[in-house]
C-alpha cells in the first residue's frame, strides 16, 4: 500500500484550532459562510471582546483551505491582518 500524503494543517488540526479558539476566549460570531477563496461553506468568524467591550479581536478563518484574516480594535483605527497565520497565533506546532 502506498503512503498517504499529509494533510494541510489547517485540515489536520481543525479540531484543535476550534479547542484553542475556545481556550482563548474566542466565540463563534456567525454562522459558517462561502470562503471567498476555496467556494466551499467552511469559513468561520469568531470573536473575542476586549476589556469593557472595548476592542477586541475578529478572526475569520476558512476551515477548508486556511485563508484566514483578523481585525483588531474599534472603530476607524480597526487593523486588518490579512492573510493572518491562525496556525501560529494558536502556537500550534506541525507534526513531524
Amino acid at each position: 500500500m502506498g503512503k498517504k500524503p499529509p494533510l494541510p494543517p489547517w485540515l489536520e488540526h481543525a479540531a484543535l484550532v476550534k479547542k484553542k479558539m475556545k481556550d482563548r476566549g474566542f466565540k463563534m460570531a456567525d454562522r459558517v459562510q462561502i470562503c471567498t477563496h476555496c467556494g466551499e461553506y467552511a469559513e468561520e468568524t469568531w470573536s473575542l471582546k476586549g476589556g469593557q467591550g472595548l476592542g477586541g479581536r475578529d478572526i475569520c478563518a476558512c476551515m477548508n483551505c486556511g485563508w484566514a484574516r483578523s481585525w483588531r480594535g474599534q472603530g476607524a483605527a480597526r487593523l486588518l491582518e490579512e492573510p493572518f497565520d491562525l496556525i501560529g497565533f494558536l502556537g500550534i506546532a506541525p507534526r513531524g
